[in-house]
């Protein structure tokens, strides 16, 4: 069965390394049509950049970032690495930074600050762990996992009192759970 709601689910995560800000998350089929949904929702929540107001973009080198990136954003406005990793077998035997697009500096292409969330979402989300038999049924119970994940992870969770949300200037305060459980939204 090839459907979309189906079968395995690669979600990709954006985290900006400056606050750690939980940018946006999609899922999907691991195409090159989601990585390019999975880019514009993070570009969607970022001021665009300009070439006077560069960005950089740092992934894993998976191939469909290259084409996304070329197709859907000016070369002039982003600075784009991959981490590259190396391995034999089960083993990492080295990493490499490649310079895709622009010119990065070379300490800023990295992917630990989205590898750590990354983890922590498979520490804290049963269903994002490796080799689980708690799988999602329901791809509107993932989302909404990985929702409350987001907002608790930028507006709940922080470090020396701030949380990602309040070094971004979208809040002033750490937020409560039931601050949280009890807000509303007026539409």
């Amino acid at each position: 069965m090839n459907d979309r709601n189906h079968g395995d689910r690669w979600v990709y995560t954006a985290i900006r390394s400056n606050s750690r800000l939980f940018l946006a998350h999609f899922g999907g089929k691991r195409t090159e049509t989601t990585c390019a949904l999975a880019l514009d929702l993070m570009f969607t929540r970022l001021q665009l950049p300009t070439p006077s107001a560069r960005i950089i973009v740092a992934t894993d080198g998976n191939a469909q970032y290259v084409e996304a990136l070329a197709r859907l954003y000016c070369e002039p406005c982003i600075d784009y690495g991959q981490v590259i990793k190396h391995r034999e077998g089960n083993r990492l035997v080295g990493v490499s930074r490649v310079n895709i697009r622009g010119n990065p500096a070379v300490e800023a292409i990295s992917t630990s600050n989205v590898e750590g969330y990354n983890n922590k979402i498979r520490q804290r989300l049963s269903r994002f762990g490796r080799r689980t038999a708690a799988f999602s049924k329901r791809i509107v119970a993932c989302i909404a996992a990985l929702n409350v994940f987001q907002f608790v992870s930028n507006f709940v969770e922080g470090k020396g009192g701030e949380t990602p949300a309040m070094k971004e200037g979208i809040t002033d305060h750490v937020w409560t759970w039931q601050e949280f459980l009890t807000y509303h939204i007026q539409l």
